[in-house]
Parts: structure tokens; C-alpha cells; sequence
């Protein structure tokens, strides 16, 4: 009996009449038309479609552990089941993946087979063939190459690596786990996140727990407090970074060594509950793609708490395959000062939280550190914000009332370019000493691009009624996407918020 492994996942889309040698339609098959298939060891989607990092048909164990095999029809719109066979060198049937029952809206049909490859696997050549609705309808031959052990070699072969239990992984892992604290000026902790270590004196987070800070306090597993205001290196759209701090003798956390993410498998993240307790447990893979310039997301469920962002995504063997975090919508975390003082700030667009591939991070800390000045000056970080009490709420919306003060505005964060313009309100009312000040305002793209420059106004408000601070801008020639408007008081970002614009 041969132990092996098939995972499936289907795609519906555009095309390619494109065949490939070692593959053949299968006749027979009267309803669906073989488009093509092929074979490789990775890839990912894109596009909706299954993109190969290379494709070949010849495997070699155990370089190759894992092979995906993919395929492209062409047939009737509806409810089909697909089933993969297996079959080896002997042409006999090794395995069968669990029946697919899926349904279809155009006569594109794609899916993908991922098999893994066994040590007592016969070398030769190997096919897949798939069933749809039970008739044949293609097969796809590829080559196994197991080497040849000599006797010697069986009888001193190592065991598989034993797989650590939970208990294990806590214990090991948690010695490597990081506290990371934003600080203010002043030295008070304003938000928390997690982080590990990677390598000497370089911690891995995510960007968004080092975004809009100028000074990071980092705590070790053996109590030791570090301050730093210095990263290696860092992206504002995958959402990683690494910072520097002194690491002493602690150990770096081992990354996977590239081994394929299964969806519907269980991993491994670090929560964190009350009173800022680090918990283990376990997340589901639900799914993974890739989102334009922000790179691969690996989807997990359920979403680990605020305070777990920046950790790591473990495999079972306790290996690293991703950053927990994996936000599309930089600078939309804020700190719990900030939100404390101003509630409205706004979040609506905050995404559920996934995990950035560790493959995206770099291997080594090459070069120079940066400081988080020197970031924010160039407008890698989000502008810190300075919450006024004075600022009682805010919005968006597509129009407001000419009455000054008349504050049934219907709020709404998206926009299509027929609505052409969006307003900025804001809402004061004096709670302090100061009631007079500068009021401007500026729009991001999500690279943090300046895109408009609201000029200043001086503006006044007094304690009994609430006043009403609105403005507009076209959105006409905007394109499609997220945008963060930082709205300041005398030239500090006091408040924010983020609006979509669609086609």
C-alpha cells in the first residue's frame, strides 16, 4: 500500500489553449474538451489560475517532496464531480482523491492536484487521471526518482523528525517570542504587538507594529527591555519588518524550508489574551491568494487578537511559514490612546487578519539600519497622530447640509467616480484652554503618496454647541482603490480616516 497524499483546489476562468508534452485528453470524455495540463513542484494563484514557479514533469525524491499537477477544460456550464486517480509505474491505482462536487457558471474549468511523494514510492512514470462525472477526461504523466539505498543505508536510515507537541512548541518557541511596545514621546507604551526572532539581533514583526512610531520598546522571553528606533528592513505593503535589537543569546526561530502551505490543514499561531497573556493555538488555512502590489496572503481562521499581530504562522513541526498580520490598508492601526481619546476614528476597512509568507522577508541583515525617523521623513511610515479631546467625531460622506451646524450628515467610506466629489467633516467642541487653531487636511494613496493638500483654515468653536468642519475634493480622476485622508491641527495629524472609490 503505498502512503500518499492528494489536496485539491479548483479555479474557474479565462483559458489558454496551450498542451504540453506527457499529456493527453482521454477518449470518451463526450462533454468536456481537454484543454491542457501541467506539472511542477509550486506556485501559487494568480489571475485566477494556477501558476507554476517552474514547470517540469520529473521529480526527484526528496528534493521534491511535494508535486502539483494542474489542468484546463472546456465544457458544459453546471453542477460536475471531479475524482482524480493515481496510478503507478504498474499502472495500478495507488491512490483516489475524495470526490469534488462543484458548480460552474461559464464553460471554463480549471483544478489543481497537489501529491505528495513518499519514500517507498516505485520510480517510473506515474499518471493522474481525472474523472469528471465519472467519465475520463484527461491524464497527465510525470516521472518519480527515488534513489537506490543499499542495504547499509536501510538499515541505519535516520527516523522521520518527530513532530513536537503542543506543550513542546510552547516551551521552545517561547523563547524566541517578543514583546514589541510603540512608544510616545514621552515614553509611554500607546500599542502592542508580538514579534520573534530571526537571527542575530534582528526581530520580525509586522509593519503595521512599528508604523507611525518613532521609538519601539523590546521585550525578550528573559525579561530583558531593549529600546530601539532602528530597522533592517521593512514593507509598508506586505506588511513586514525587521528591527534591530540586541538578541544576546536567545534563539532565532527556524523558518520552513519552503514546503508547500496546504489549505484545510491546521497550523500554529500565538494569541494573546487578558492582561497581555500569550496563549497557544491552533488556526485553520482557509485559503490563499495573491493581492496586487501587496503581495501573497496565506488566509487564516479564526483571526488571532490585536495584540498577536506580528507574530509567527508555524507549521506543526514549529517552523515558520509566515508573519501574522498581512494587512491591505497601511496606516489604518491605531493605538488604544488614540482611540480612547478620539472613538470615531475610523476602521471600517481594517482587513481580517492573514499571514505575509516568510519567504517575503530577507535571509540575512545586509546594510545599514534606518531609523524610523528617517522612514517617516520619507514616508515609508504613516504620520503618528495627536489626539485632541476637542475633536468629538468625524466622517465622510457625499454631501452635507449648507446649515452650519446641522449634523444629520449620512456617512458613507465608499465612492464611485459619479459621485465626483467626497466630503471631510469634522465636529468641535472646546474641551480644553485652546479653541482656536489652524485646521488643514491631506489625502494618501495606499504607498502614502500625497495625493491632495487641503490648505489651512483658522477656525474657532466654543464649549456649548458642537461645530461642523467640512470640505470636498474631486474624486473623478482618482483611480479605483483605498485612500487615508489625515485630517491636522496646526499641522499635526489629529484624526483619520480611509474611503474606497470603485469604477
Amino acid at each position: 500500500m503505498y502512503r500518499c497524499r492528494a489536496l485539491v483546489a479548483w479555479l474557474v476562468g479565462l483559458c489558454m489553449l496551450l498542451f504540453l508534452p506527457g499529456s493527453s485528453p482521454v477518449a470518451g470524455a463526450a462533454s468536456f474538451r481537454f484543454v491542457k495540463s501541467q506539472s511542477g513542484p509550486s506556485g501559487k494563484i494568480v489571475d485566477n489560475r494556477f501558476q507554476f514557479d517552474e514547470i517540469r514533469n520529473r521529480f526527484v525524491y526528496p528534493q521534491d517532496r511535494f508535486l502539483t499537477v494542474y489542468f484546463e477544460w472546456e465544457g458544459p456550464p453546471g453542477t460536475h464531480v471531479l475524482t482524480a486517480y493515481w496510478k503507478n509505474p504498474q499502472g495500478n491505482v495507488a491512490s483516489i482523491s475524495p470526490d469534488i462536487k462543484m458548480e460552474t457558471k461559464t464553460p471554463e474549468l480549471h483544478a489543481y492536484w497537489i501529491f505528495e511523494i513518499a519514500s517507498d514510492f516505485a520510480s517510473g512514470i506515474w499518471t493522474a487521471e481525472i474523472r469528471i462525472d465519472g467519465e475520463p477526461s484527461a491524464t497527465h504523466n510525470f516521472e518519480i526518482v527515488l534513489p537506490v539505498a543499499s542495504p547499509k543505508t536501510e538499515t541505519t536510515a535516520s527516523p522521520p523528525p518527530k513532530i513536537p507537541t503542543l506543550d513542546e512548541m510552547y516551551v521552545s518557541v517561547g523563547r524566541s517570542l517578543v514583546w514589541v511596545h510603540k512608544l510616545d514621546e514621552a515614553g509611554h507604551r500607546i500599542d502592542t504587538a508580538l514579534g520573534f526572532i530571526v537571527g542575530p539581533d534582528r526581530v520580525a514583526t509586522a509593519f503595521q507594529a512599528i508604523d507611525a512610531a518613532l521609538q519601539l520598546e523590546v521585550i525578550f522571553s528573559d525579561g530583558r527591555k531593549v529600546t530601539s528606533d532602528q530597522v533592517w528592513a521593512c514593507d509598508r505593503l506586505q506588511d513586514w519588518a525587521l528591527i534591530k535589537a540586541e538578541t544576546a543569546n536567545l534563539p532565532s526561530l527556524p523558518r520552513s524550508p519552503g514546503m508547500p502551505v496546504p489549505v484545510g490543514e491546521r497550523y500554529i499561531v500565538f494569541n494573546v489574551e487578558n492582561e497581555m497573556a500569550r496563549v497557544i493555538g491552533g488556526v485553520d488555512i482557509t485559503g490563499k491568494r495573491a493581492v496586487g502590489d501587496f503581495g501573497d496572503r496565506i488566509q487564516i481562521a479564526p483571526s488571532p487578537s490585536r495584540e498577536a499581530i506580528g507574530g509567527p504562522l508555524l507549521n506543526p513541526m514549529g517552523e515558520v511559514v509566515g508573519v501574522v498580520g498581512g494587512s491591505v490598508t497601511p496606516g489604518s492601526r491605531f493605538s488604544q490612546y488614540a482611540m480612547s481619546v478620539s472613538p470615531s476614528l475610523w476602521t471600517r476597512l481594517a482587513a481580517d487578519v492573514s499571514a505575509t509568507p516568510v519567504a517575503a522577508l530577507p535571509a540575512s541583515s545586509e546594510g545599514t539600519p534606518t531609523t524610523l525617523r528617517d522612514l517617516l521623513n520619507h514616508r515609508i511610515l504613516t504620520a503618528p497622530l495627536t489626539p485632541l479631546p476637542s475633536l468629538t467625531y468625524g466622517g465622510s460622506a457625499r454631501s452635507v447640509s449648507k446649515v452650519a451646524n446641522d449634523l444629520s450628515t449620512s456617512d458613507t467610506s465608499e465612492f464611485s467616480h459619479h459621485d465626483r466629489v467626497a466630503w471631510i467633516y469634522t465636529l468641535w467642541q472646546k474641551k480644553d484652554k485652546n479653541g482656536k487653531g489652524m485646521l488643514s487636511a491631506k489625502v494618501y494613496d495606499y504607498r502614502n503618496n500625497l495625493i491632495i493638500d487641503v490648505p489651512p483654515k483658522r477656525i474657532s468653536f466654543s464649549e456649548e454647541t458642537p461645530t461642523r468642519i467640512a470640505f470636498n475634493f474631486g474624486i473623478e480622476k482618482f483611480p479605483a482603490g483605498v485612500y487615508r485622508v489625515d485630517v491636522l491641527w496646526n499641522d499635526q495629524a489629529a484624526w483619520r480616516t480611509f474611503f474606497r472609490v470603485t469604477e
